[in-house]
C-alpha cells in the first residue's frame, strides 16, 4: 500500500478515533499544566510599530504609531514603551520613551539627524517586559540615505551569494518514511530569491525536481534512505549551478504531517521507523495556541502510522503549535500552522471632496462599523504605479498581532499572507511557517519554569531606585531617607522622599515627567543626620542605552527603492548635497563671528525649533520692567496684543497674518486640548505645549530665549503660530539656594507628540508655484472623532501622483483587530 494510499484512510479513520484517543490518555504534569503555569508566570506582550514609510532622507521624520496588547487586548501590564534606532553598527542614533495610554497605544516620531549616514537601520519598539524575550521585540528595517549616499556603493555584499536552507516537517529528516520538506533561498541582502533545481543523492541520482513557490520558499516531498547523503542543486545558468547540502538523515525517530487546507478540520499524522520502535509505540501529541492546550491525544504507533483530527471551528485565530512527546514527555518533532479564524474590521470610507489634481485638496471621513472606544491612525501615501510601495505588503496590525510576532527572523513582505484568506494566500502561509525560524518558547524551559531567565521588571510608571552608603564606605545606611527636588522641563516641580530599607535601598515610584527633568537628590542618614551620605542613583535604562543587538538583518538599498527615492525625494536630496557642500565649506571658514541670537538658538533650542527661522528674543538684552508680551509686541511686526480691564496681564495675542484665517474646525481629528487661545496661537515652554496660563506665570528673568514662530509654525502642525519660551533652569549652570547640597542629574522622561505638518496651499498661494514631490501626504497617528463620531481627514495632493493609498489600523477597547488599505483613483 503506497503512502498516499495511508493517508486516505488515516484521515477517513481519525475522525472516529479522536474521542477514543481522549479517553485514553493517562497524562502526568505535564505539557499541559506546565504550559498553565508558564503563562501565568511568563505573560507574553506584543507591540506592533507603524511607520509612515520603510525609507527615509537624512533629516527627515519618521511618522510612527505603537500599539501593545497582551492576550489578545489591550495589555493591563506595562505602560512605557520603548523605541529606538540603531545603525547597521549597533549604535543607537534615537531613542525614546513614550506614556501608553488607556488602550495600550502611543503616537510619536523621530527626526533622523541630517549627518545620518546611508544604510539599512532598524526601528525597535518593545516594553522593559519584552526584553526578557528578546528575539519577539519588534524590529522593522528601514533603508536611510544620508548625503553620501551617491558614494557608497555595495561591494561589502555579494548579492549573487546564495543560501538555501532546508526544513524538514517536523524538524528531522527520517529514513524509510515519506518525509514533507519546506526550503527557502536568499541572496546576499537575506532577501528572497526565486529558483529552479533538484535534489540528488550521493550516487548524484536526481530524487526529485523542485522550485520556489512564494517568495524564494517552496516544498517538496521524497522517502529519505538511511545512510544516505541529499545535496540540493540550484540552476543559476546553463553553465553555473550551485548545491547544498539537506540535513542528515535520522534512522529513527518520527516524522510529523499536518494537513490544514481545510476550513474547517486539521490533521496531524505521524509516521515512524522500525528502528528502536518500543521507543515510538505510543506518542503524546499536544497543540497550544497562546500557552492555551486546545488538543491532549495519545496515538499508538505500533504499526508505523497515528493521526488525530482536530475540529478548528471554535478556535482562536493565530499560530498553532503541535508537538510531538515520547512517554518521558521528551519533544521528538514540532510543527507550527494557522488557524485563519479571524476577523478584521473594516472602517468605511466616505469622499466630500475627491480631486486627482496636482496640490488639489481631498476630504474625507472614516466610520468603524462597531461604535467602540478605538485607537486608530490614518496614513496617506502617494501611489504612483510602477514607482511607489505596495502599502498592502508592508507589515500590518493584522500581519503582526496574528502571526509575525511569535516568530523569529526577517519576513519578507508580511502583509501579503493577510490580504484576504484564498486558498493560495493560506498555503503560502503555512509554507512561511514550515520555513520560519520559530519557536517562542522551549520546551525545556516550559517543563522546567525555574530556568526561565527573567532579569526585567514590568513597569508601569518612571521610578527612581538606588542605595545608599556611608561616606567613603560600603557599608549602607540602614535608617535615613532620600529627599528629592524634580524640576520637569514644563517647569513642574515635584518634592518627594524615599525612605531606606535595611539594605540601604530606596524607591521612588510613580515619577512621571514629560520630555526630561533635573532630578536633584540628597540623602540623609537618620542616626547622624549632619553627616555626609553617598547617595548611587541607577540611571534609568533609556538614560543607558548606547547599543542595542537589534540591527536590521536586511539590507534594504535596492533598485526599486533607489528608483522611488529619486521620484519622491528629488529636490530633498539636492538639499542634502547642498548641506554637504555648506558643511564642508564651513570647516575652512575661520573666525567667523556667530550672532549671539544664533547661539542661543543653539543652546537652547532642538529639533524643528532649533531649525525654523522665526523671530528669537533674548530678554537679557530687554530693558528691566518688560513683560514678555511686551517684548514680543516690540520686536516682532505683526503682533496684536488685546488687553482687557478685568485681567491687564493676560492679553489676548494675535498675529495679523492669521487674522483672514478660519478657525481650525478638527476636521484632521486633532483635539485643541487648551494649549491654544482665542486666536489659536500655540504656546511651548521648553519645546513643551502648555496652556497660555503657565506662560503668564512665568519670571521674566528666568527666561533665557523666547521665539515667535508665525508662518514657519506651520511645520510643527499650529497653523497660527505659535510662542516658544525657554527657562534659564539647567542651561546656565544656576542652581536656587535650596538646592544646595543636592547633586543633580537630568533624565529623560516620556516624549512628548508632534503634529505632522501638511502645507496649506489654499491658504498660502505661494507654495503652489513650489514643486511638491511629497510621499507622506498625512498623518495621524492619534486620530479623534467628531460629535457624529466619525473621523474627518483633510490633504492636499503632491505634484506627481495621480493615485493614493489611503491605510487605517487600529484597535478597539475588546482587542479586536482593525484595518483598510485602499487604493484611491
Amino acid at each position: 500500500m503506497t503512502f498516499q494510499m495511508k493517508t486516505c484512510l488515516l484521515l477517513a479513520t481519525c475522525l472516529l478515533t479522536t474521542s477514543l484517543l481522549y479517553t485514553q490518555q493517562t497524562f502526568k504534569v505535564l505539557p499541559d499544566s506546565a504550559l498553565s503555569v508558564f503563562q501565568a508566570n511568563n505573560p507574553q506582550e506584543k507591540v506592533f510599530l507603524q511607520t509612515d514609510k520603510s525609507s527615509y532622507l537624512a533629516g527627515e521624520t519618521i511618522w510612527m504609531k505603537a500599539w501593545c496588547l497582551l492576550d489578545d487586548a489591550p495589555t493591563y501590564l506595562s505602560r512605557i514603551l520603548y523605541v529606538d534606532v540603531t545603525d547597521p553598527q549597533g549604535n543607537v542614533i534615537l531613542k525614546k520613551m513614550y506614556r501608553l495610554d488607556s488602550l495600550s497605544s502611543s503616537s510619536g516620531y523621530f527626526e533622523i539627524p541630517v549627518e545620518a549616514a546611508t544604510g539599512t537601520y532598524s526601528v525597535n519598539a518593545y516594553t522593559m517586559w519584552m526584553m526578557n524575550f528578546p528575539d519577539y521585540i519588534f524590529k522593522k528595517s528601514v533603508q536611510v540615505y544620508g548625503s553620501d549616499f551617491r558614494d557608497v556603493k555595495n561591494p561589502r555584499i555579494n548579492r549573487d551569494a546564495i543560501s538555501l536552507k532546508f526544513f524538514p516537517e517536523g524538524g528531522n529528516l527520517i529514513s524509510g518514511v515519506s518525509n514533507r520538506v519546506g526550503f527557502k533561498a536568499t541572496d546576499g541582502y537575506n532577501l528572497p530569491l526565486n529558483f529552479t533545481g533538484y535534489i540528488k543523492d550521493k550516487s548524484d541520482k536526481k530524487i526529485v525536481e523542485i522550485a520556489s513557490a512564494h517568495d524564494g520558499m517552496g516544498v517538496t516531498e521524497f522517502t529519505a534512505e538511511p545512510g544516505n547523503i541529499y545535496t540540493a542543486v540550484i540552476i543559476k545558468n546553463a553553465q553555473s549551478e550551485l548545491t547544498f547540502q539537506l540535513p542528515k538523515v535520522q534512522i529513527e525517530g518520527v516524522a510529523l504531517r499536518v494537513e490544514n487546507s481545510n476550513p474547517n478540520k486539521l490533521f496531524i499524522l505521524l509516521n515512524t521507523t522500525d528502528e528502536n520502535k518500543a521507543r515510538y509505540g505510543k506518542i503524546r501529541v499536544v497543540a497550544q495556541i497562546n500557552y492555551t492546550p486546545v488538543l491532549k491525544a495519545t496515538l499508538d504507533l505500533t504499526q508505523g502510522q497515528g493521526a488525530v483530527a482536530l475540529n478548528k471551528k471554535d478556535l482562536p485565530a493565530g499560530i498553532l503549535q503541535v508537538t510531538a512527546f515520547d512517554e518521558n514527555y521528551l519533544p521528538l518533532a514540532e510543527r507550527i500552522t494557522f488557524i485563519e479564524n479571524y476577523t478584521l474590521i473594516k472602517p468605511d470610507i466616505n469622499f466630500v471632496t475627491k480631486t486627482t489634481n496636482a496640490k488639489g485638496l481631498n476630504r474625507l471621513s472614516l466610520s468603524v462599523p462597531q461604535q467602540t472606544r478605538e485607537s486608530l491612525s490614518c496614513l496617506i501615501t502617494s501611489y504612483v504605479p510602477g514607482i511607489s510601495t505596495d502599502n498592502s505588503l508592508e507589515e500590518n496590525i493584522a500581519s503582526s498581532f496574528l502571526a509575525t510576532s511569535d516568530l523569529r527572523g526577517y519576513i519578507h513582505n508580511p502583509g501579503y499572507y493577510f490580504k484576504d484568506k484564498s486558498p493560495e494566500t493560506l498555503r503560502n502561509l503555512d509554507i512561511l511557517l514550515l520555513t520560519q525560524g520559530w519557536r517562542r518558547f522551549d520546551w525545556k524551559v516550559i517543563m522546567n519554569p525555574s530556568s526561565a531567565n527573567l532579569k526585567y521588571p514590568v513597569e508601569s510608571s518612571i521610578n527612581l531606585r538606588g542605595k545608599v552608603f556611608k561616606n567613603n564606605s560600603k557599608t549602607p545606611v540602614e535608617n535615613g531617607f532620600v529627599s528629592f527636588i524634580i524640576k520637569g522641563a514644563d517647569s513642574t516641580k515635584m518634592l518627594a522622599q524615599a525612605d531606606l530599607n535595611s539594605k540601604g535601598e530606596f524607591l521612588l515610584p510613580d515619577v512621571n515627567f514629560k520630555k526630561e527633568a533635573n532630578v536633584s537628590f540628597m540623602g540623609t542618614d537618620k542616626a547622624k543626620a549632619n553627616n555626609i551620605v553617598e547617595v548611587n542613583l541607577e540611571p534609568n535604562y533609556i538614560d543607558s542605552l548606547k547599543r542595542s543587538p537589534n540591527i536590521a538583518t536586511v539590507n534594504l538599498d535596492t533598485t526599486t527603492l533607489q528608483i522611488e527615492v529619486d521620484a519622491f525625494s528629488k529636490s530633498a536630496i539636492e538639499r542634502l548635497e547642498e548641506q554637504k557642500a555648506k558643511t564642508l565649506e564651513a570647516v575652512t571658514v575661520k573666525g567667523k563671528k556667530i550672532r549671539p541670537e544664533d547661539k542661543l538658538n543653539d543652546d537652547y533650542a532642538s529639533g524643528p525649533f532649533r531649525a525654523l527661522p522665526g523671530y528669537i528674543i533674548d530678554p537679557s538684552n530687554q530693558r528691566t520692567g518688560k513683560t514678555i508680551w511686551q517684548m514680543i509686541q516690540e520686536r516682532v511686526p505683526g503682533v496684536k496684543l488685546e488687553y482687557n480691564a478685568d485681567n491687564p496681564i493676560d492679553p489676548l495675542v494675535s498675529f495679523g497674518r492669521f487674522e483672514a484665517f478660519p478657525e481650525d474646525q478638527g476636521v484632521d481629528g486633532e483635539e485643541n486640548n487648551g494649549m491654544q487661545n482665542e486666536r489659536g496661537v500655540t504656546y511651548y515652554l521648553n519645546e513643551m505645549r502648555v496652556p497660555k496660563d503657565v506662560i503668564n506665570n512665568i519670571n521674566v528673568d528666568d527666561v533665557a530665549l523666547i521665539k515667535v514662530l508665525k508662518n514657519e509654525a506651520a511645520a510643527l502642525g499650529d497653523r497660527q503660530g505659535a510662542i516658544a519660551l525657554y527657562t534659564k533652569f539647567g542651561h546656565d549652570g544656576a542652581r536656587a539656594v535650596f538646592e544646595k547640597g543636592y547633586n543633580t542629574v537630568k533624565m529623560a522622561g516620556y516624549e512628548i507628540v508632534r503634529n505632522f505638518y501638511q502645507p496649506e496651499f489654499a491658504y498660502d498661494p505661494a507654495k503652489n508655484n513650489m514643486p511638491d514631490n511629497r510621499y507622506t501626504l498625512y498623518w495621524n497617528g492619534n486620530m479623534s472623532p467628531s460629535t457624529n463620531k466619525k473621523y474627518n481627514v483633510q490633504f492636499y495632493n503632491n505634484d506627481i501622483g495621480k493615485q493614493y493609498q489611503v491605510t487605517v489600523q487600529g484597535i478597539n477597547k475588546k482587542g479586536e483587530l482593525i484595518y483598510l488599505h485602499q487604493l484611491i483613483d
